[in-house]
């Protein structure tokens, strides 16, 4: 299971954003899908993004990493802005639609 821990928030918007992160588990690829449990004020809020690309080095995307390098990643999805240094997102595993069976 990939997780990925939040160094800087870079930009945030209603659907997305972009973070330098550095992974600390798995190996995170541009299309997995990632959660965490947030606190926002007194109530805990789930996040959810698509990792949309990963850059490695300035202008160079990559299909992947793995630890304990870090990227540029771009995500798309609500709660990106909820995300804080140090947070922690762990990818989950997606169900496969039932027409790809």
């Amino acid at each position: 299971m990939s997780r990925i821990q939040i160094e800087s928030l870079e930009e945030s918007s209603d659907t997305g954003g972009i973070c330098i992160v550095r992974c600390v588990g798995g190996v995170p690829r541009v299309g997995d899908v990632f959660t965490s449990d947030e606190i926002s004020g007194l109530a805990r809020v789930k996040v959810r993004l698509t990792l949309d690309r990963i850059e490695r080095y300035e202008g160079r995307f990559v299909e992947f990493f793995d630890p304990p390098h870090a990227a540029r990643i771009h995500v798309s999805g609500e709660g990106v802005g909820l995300l804080t240094r140090w947070s922690i997102i762990t990818a989950v595993a997606e169900s496969v639609p039932p027409d790809a069976a």
